[in-house]
């Protein structure tokens, strides 16, 4: 196996995977804002010197580079993106504007939610000089009614450069049924503003982006699409050009929070929203299946958010139908990954009634946590853990990064322990207790709303914090079983080496299986399959360009299914690519109720309403080879481990010597008794009173409950 590369840029930290399918290496640099290029760059470079390599020689030797980023969302949130011009047919130019009943409410804190008269409507994305409608339909049938003239889309698409857009949305009503109309407008705003005078503009059309119903969504996800992508473009655009100066010349695979890595150009800007997790919980799934186990919870305490994904029954593939971004809703089904403002610089402040709150505001990467001391002036969860004694001030990222805990403690002192009147020390700890609930919480809820008992899962806790904090949030969340691995802190990067190529194909077609009203099964099984070949025949000839055999490939037909007269669908995994005899229409229908039964439970099932199809979806994966992982397997000590120092560490109400440990000197089948630490060079697993910290022959540690 040639040299497979991975970076993730979190909002603090920038990390990579070096793999030669033998041996690993990690690097991880701070997060460079500005142009993350340059952390990119730079935590390759680390990695690949681990493997005893020169940044050329590992660029020359890798067979590719695979990234996840969230690049442009910032932007978004702070609402100083691009100029946007949005072209829709005529009439239908404040769909944006008057959204839906929910927009209120889309995004917004529970608190918020539930009292109307702090809720406000988002601002608009684009304001409504820069949206325009162009005489044209469509009807729901694919039908042209009235034939698009290029006078009319030349005279808008002027207005709107005359307004200085600087991308271009495209949504036309029906277009996801025949996108003859859109596929024009695009053609002639590149035939006539071709890039010399617009330079990189893109143009997206929303029967590429959201093929589907649901006109507010579609739209929508088309527009937060264009807005994301001049920045997205730019980035990556210039990243393939330094990477190409370094001597790189294979392809760059972007991590999607669809599932899978892709090439750019199969990639919208929305993809990369959240794919950091999606690529962890793609680890999680390689290195679940190699454990044994079906229920799994993905716990990724980063620098700036916690993010929680289920295994279930060895599936990772349970999709969050209707997403949310900033404050819009998109039609872009993607796999379910939940954040909160909960990580190592998440701020702790107190409210106007003097009431504790952690986060969800961050101090990122610049200027950080007060104790980086790059003139972060608010407390945040990583100066209490600094101030509790769990973290080495001057082993902090191996002691190439150290800490003022003089600063962390006078920070919690002035902002925190002096308005509640008690001692620093107690203050770090209420910070500490209250972010581990809230996260332990939220895991907790998002296990029992899906209808599972936590105590049936194993957690893996990764990213630069999880493991300092992994006990106490698998108390909250009543779990008693944790596992964590020494790639922990760049699990993301490890999973984003672990995943496939997987392209994904939809077509929005209602296709009736069982009607109720004639107690008639579905039998035109031609107009099925010929759907399913289309997208076949799509998904072949895209993998087949970019230099991928037939034979390599795997194909999975996901249906979105309903009872008649629901709105909300339920994701199937069909089963099968065909339907050629009414049998197998009937078991096609029987799989969907146990699907829905699961979801729902069995008494929600409603076969005699009617079943339909609204949505299909083909997924083409093309398998790439996973990386190496673990340690070399070895015999049980035949001493007990030898700590390599003490230090006072407060874990309820008094400090405690506590044993100290180099997890790199430990052997596998090692256990130790808690309370005691155990340092990597990127993180620290805390091992508190009542807990038990084990090691395999593969190095990955074990947090047990320890009977009382």
């Amino acid at each position: 196996m040639n040299l497979v590369l991975s970076v993730d840029v979190g909002g603090t930290f920038t990390d990579a995977f070096a793999t030669d399918g033998e041996r690993y290496a990690t690097g991880k640099v701070k997060t460079t804002s500005h142009d993350l290029s340059i952390g990119f760059i730079g935590a390759l470079e680390e990695a690949v010197a681990a493997l005893g390599m020169g940044l050329p020689e590992g660029l020359a030797r890798a067979e590719y580079i695979k990234y996840s980023t969230t690049v442009g969302m910032n932007a978004l949130v702070e609402r100083v993106g691009p100029r946007i011009g949005l072209i829709t047919t005529r009439g239908q130019e404040d769909t944006l504007h008057l959204g839906r009943s929910r927009s209120w409410a889309d995004g917004m804190p529970h608190a918020v939610q539930i009292d109307r008269t702090r809720a406000r409507r988002p601002p608009d994305l684009i304001p409504r000089q820069l949206r325009v409608g162009v005489r044209e339909r469509i009807d729901c049938f694919g039908r042209v009614i009235m034939p698009l003239q290029a006078d009319d889309v030349m005279e808008q698409v002027d207005r709107l450069v005359e307004n200085g857009v600087q991308a271009f949305a495209v949504c036309l009503t029906w277009s996801f049924m025949n996108p003859v109309h859109e596929i024009m407008v695009r053609d002639h705003i590149r035939e006539h503003y071709p890039e010399i005078y617009l330079g990189r503009a893109p143009v997206l059309i929303s029967s590429e982006v959201a093929p589907k119903l649901d006109e507010y969504r579609r739209t929508m996800t088309t527009a937060l699409a264009a807005y994301l992508s001049v920045l997205t473009e730019d980035h990556l655009l210039d990243l393939a050009d330094r990477l190409r100066a370094l001597g790189y010349r294979r392809p760059l695979l972007l991590a999607r929070n669809i599932g899978g890595v892709a090439s750019p150009s199969r990639t919208t800007a929305l993809h990369l929203l959240g794919a950091g997790a999606v690529a962890g919980l793609s680890g999680v799934s390689m290195l679940a299946a190699r454990y044994g186990l079906r229920n799994v919870i993905a716990a990724d305490m980063g620098g700036t958010t916690f993010d929680v994904g289920l295994l279930v029954d060895g599936q990772e593939r349970s999709y969050e139908l209707d997403p949310i971004v900033d404050r819009w809703r998109i039609h872009l089904p993607v796999l379910a990954t939940f954040a909160i403002g909960a990580g190592g610089g998440s701020i702790a402040w107190l409210t106007e009634e003097g009431e504790l709150r952690v986060g969800p505001r961050s101090a990122g990467s610049v200027p950080g946590p007060a104790c980086y001391d790059y003139g972060g002036t608010e407390p945040t969860v990583t100066d209490a853990d600094l101030v509790l004694g769990y973290l080495d001030p001057d082993y902090f990222l191996g002691g190439r990064f150290k800490l003022n805990s003089d600063r962390a403690g006078r920070t919690i002192r002035r902002r925190i322990a002096e308005p509640l009147g008690i001692d620093v020390e107690e203050a770090a700890l209420r910070i500490r207790r209250l972010v581990d609930g809230m996260m332990g919480q939220e895991i907790h809820k998002r296990t029992a709303l899906k209808g599972h008992d936590p105590r049936e899962f194993v957690m893996f806790a990764f990213g630069g914090a999880g493991p300092v904090h992994a006990a106490e949030i698998a108390t909250f969340a009543d779990l008693g079983d944790v596992l964590t691995f020494p790639f922990g802190s760049e699990f993301n990067a490890f999973g984003a080496a672990s995943m496939d190529v997987v392209q994904s194909y939809e077509r929005s077609h209602r296709v009736r299986l069982y009607d109720p009203v004639r107690a008639a099964w579905f039998q035109d099984f031609g107009a099925f399959n010929r759907i399913v070949d289309d997208l076949l025949a799509a998904a072949r000839r895209d993998l087949s360009e970019e230099g991928f055999e037939l034979g390599e490939l795997t194909f999975e037909l996901e249906l979105d299914m309903n009872y008649s007269g629901q709105h909300h669908t339920v994701r199937h995994p069909a089963g099968r690519m065909r339907l050629d005899t009414i049998e197998d229409v009937q078991r096609l229908a029987a799989d969907f109720n146990a699907t829905f039964a699961t979801v729902y439970g069995v008494g929600a099932t409603h076969p005699e309403g009617g079943i339909e199809v609204q949505l299909f979806k083909l997924n083409a994966t093309a398998k790439l080879p996973k990386p190496a992982w673990g340690g070399r397997g070895t015999e049980p000590p035949s001493d007990p481990p030898k700590p390599k120092g003490r230090r006072a560490c407060r874990w309820t109400t008094d400090r405690v010597e506590t044993d100290v440990y180099e997890r790199s000197q430990l052997g596998g089948c090692t256990r130790i008794v808690g309370p005691a630490l155990i340092e990597d060079v990127d993180t620290v697993v805390a091992v508190p009173p009542g807990w038990s910290y084990e090691l395999d022959p593969q190095l990955t540690g074990r947090l047990r409950r320890t009977p009382a």
